[in-house]
């Protein structure tokens, strides 16, 4: 895979219009491919794409608690 093109968690958070830390819940979840490079976590940058072409930029509601509230600011 060293041929694909890889974009930081903290680039992927803002295409996303998310926090990292939800980045990194998609990639442990599956739903975006990742990859820990020297210690340092990145995603797949086609991956990302797919993702953000599928949701049209927004979150699937199953992502987010029903208890959320959208407060988080990591669901949408």
């Amino acid at each position: 895979m060293s041929n694909q093109e890889w974009l930081s968690v903290t680039e992927a958070a803002e295409a996303m219009k998310t926090t990292s830390i939800n980045v990194m819940m998609h990639i442990k979840r599956g739903i975006l491919m990742g990859e820990e490079k020297n210690g340092v976590w990145q995603v797949l940058a086609s991956s990302l794409a797919t993702y953000l072409n599928q949701t049209k930029g927004s979150a699937p509601a199953s992502l987010c608690k029903s208890s959320c509230g959208h407060s988080c600011k990591s669901c949408g």
